[in-house]
């Protein structure tokens, strides 16, 4: 079996990168709703302009579906992942104590 590394601070850094890149997409997705008020009556008023402003806004809906669930899902591994550097980090810490312990314990 072999040994089980876990460099923490790379699970951390890990971490602070997909939280940067969450905010990262937020934004260009903020930016890109923010945009989409100029197309409002872009379509014009007849039929064929109706139907293309319904596909339109299918296509909007679509993205911005998939867009707030990546953000979400982004958010949710840079939480797991801290928590998991703290998990880690809690270990060792405990079995440093309990070695010490067992170490005073025996005089040493």
């Amino acid at each position: 079996m072999e040994n089980l590394e876990v460099d923490v601070d790379a699970l951390r850094r890990g971490a602070d990168e997909l939280t940067q890149a969450k905010e990262e997409v937020r934004q260009a997705f903020e930016a890109f709703q923010a945009g989409l008020g100029s197309y409002a009556q872009a379509f014009g008023g007849d039929e064929i302009g109706m139907l293309v402003g319904v596909a339109h806004q299918a296509c909007v809906d679509a993205l911005t579906e998939c867009l707030s669930t990546n953000v979400a899902e982004l958010e949710s591994y840079a939480d797991g992942l801290h928590g998991m550097a703290e998990n880690y980090r809690s270990v060792e810490e405990d079995v440093t104590t309990s070695f010490r312990s067992i170490l005073g314990s025996l005089g040493g």
